[in-house]
């Protein structure tokens, strides 16, 4: 998945952030992150699924790439 794509995304989510919308992303190994923009903010919140963490972004640019480094984090692994 791009960069661009994830970023593009999230700001969509932002902009109705009156709404509901939680997206999954889910790596290879079946370990997910899921990401909500909380309401009526820009705040992103994201849990780990495995680890049941839940980190808090206000940058649309950094959580577009803390999705991609864990999406990738597998592809990594494996080639190892």
């Amino acid at each position: 998945m791009k960069y661009d794509s994830v970023k593009v995304f999230l700001e969509t989510m932002c902009e109705y952030n009156t709404v509901k919308i939680n997206q999954v992303f889910t790596a290879e190994d079946g370990q997910s992150l899921s990401v909500r923009c909380l309401p009526n903010t820009t705040t992103f919140e994201i849990t780990h699924s495995f680890t049941q963490e839940i980190v808090q972004n206000d940058s649309t640019e950094e959580t577009a790439q803390y999705i991609i480094s864990f999406l990738s984090s597998y592809d990594m692994s494996k080639s190892s």
